[in-house]
């Protein structure tokens, strides 16, 4: 009798998380073992690479629909008979002016849940695969075995670690991705025995495979960073640090691969900096390894990550390494033999 496991996460967009997690499942024994996936939403780069064998169940219309514009779900929800979610909708709205993120957090969930269609098969295990809502949902089922993960730090919001400790010890185990970020749980709730340390899963011989593809980088030298666009992965120090290596005269470009809520803003630091051209944003990929196969030097400006798991990557593909020195990246490179590490600023990179 094959064991059934359940995975959690919101979507398969770009990211480390969702990039470990459709690694793992390609190397899954599925004589072994029955794995279903549900997403919030069926969307996201690394869909395609989800293997057949997986069934995918999505949270359904009506969650897709409350997550979107609000006066059209009401409308529709009150067309389709719907008074609960209509009314859940407003709720769900009105939790966005509560100026405490916990509060604030804690009402939308409670409003948003009630769009979500579950599954209703049993699992042996399910697994949240991410903080936030995938451990707060996954916390939910009944099964043999909960697992829940923390793909970062507790550090930031007074809200983040309410939330954890509201729904540890409804795990069996609590995955951190590093020795640092389970550390750091420890340190908010030293009483659970279920931690463990888990490193975000990666194939060197399936990156292998797809670093194959040409791609056009041009000629001289060429960087590459890959991260999403947001403060903690410090694509602005990057920009910056672009700059400063053109006013030297460099014959160079420096590749970006990701998107996210900073998009505008990196832009215009391009354009600002004159840098259009030499610091080249290439958007999402699926398969970024041609890019690292191509490049000379990969550079990683983090200003905070759980693992890093593009640096692995990198690794991967034997490529030299600059990284700043995020509390997690010295579990991963040793200065001056695999890689060089550098202050978060970029001056230093």
């Amino acid at each position: 009798m094959k064991k059934k496991i359940l995975f959690i996460i919101p979507n398969l967009k770009s990211g480390g998380a969702e990039k470990s997690l459709v690694t793992l499942l390609q190397l899954f024994d599925y004589d072994k073992y029955d794995v279903s996936l549900f997403l919030f939403r069926k969307e996201g780069l690394f869909l395609s690479c989800v293997p057949p064998q997986v069934k995918i169940f999505t949270a359904g219309e009506n969650y897709e629909l409350f997550d979107g514009e609000a006066k059209t779900a009401i409308k529709t929800f009150l067309k389709k008979g719907r008074l609960d979610l209509a009314v859940a909708r407003v709720f769900y709205a009105n939790a966005f002016k509560e100026a405490d993120s916990y509060s604030r957090e804690t009402k939308m969930w409670k409003q948003l849940r009630k769009s979500v269609s579950l599954p209703t098969e049993k699992f042996d295990c399910v697994v949240g695969y991410l903080e936030g809502p995938s451990d707060w949902l996954a916390a939910e089922f009944k099964a043999d075995k909960k697992i829940g993960y923390m793909h970062s730090f507790l550090e930031g919001t007074s809200s983040d670690k309410k939330h954890f400790s509201q729904t540890i010890n409804k795990f069996n185990f609590f995955i951190s991705v590093s020795d640092e970020s389970l550390l750091n749980l420890k340190k908010y709730n030293p009483n659970y025995k279920g931690y463990r340390c888990i490193l975000n899963i990666v194939s060197p011989s399936l990156i292998n495979s797809m670093a194959n593809d040409k791609v056009n980088m041009g000629d001289g030298l060429t960087l590459l960073t890959v991260g999403r666009l947001s403060s903690e992965k410090g694509i602005d120090i990057a920009v910056e640090a672009c700059g400063i290596l053109k006013d030297k005269n460099y014959n160079f470009k420096w590749y970006h691969i990701g998107s996210g809520s900073e998009k505008k803003k990196i832009f215009e630091m391009i354009k600002e900096n004159d840098l259009e051209g030499t610091f080249v944003p290439l958007g999402e990929k699926s398969n970024p390894y041609p890019y690292f196969k191509n490049c000379n030097i990969y550079v990683q400006p983090s200003r905070n990550e759980g693992w890093g798991i593009t640096i692995t990557e990198a690794k991967s593909l034997c490529k030299p390494i600059v990284a700043t020195n995020f509390s997690t990246v010295f579990e991963q490179i040793e200065h001056g033999v695999n890689g060089l590490i550098c202050e978060m600023n970029a001056q230093s990179v």
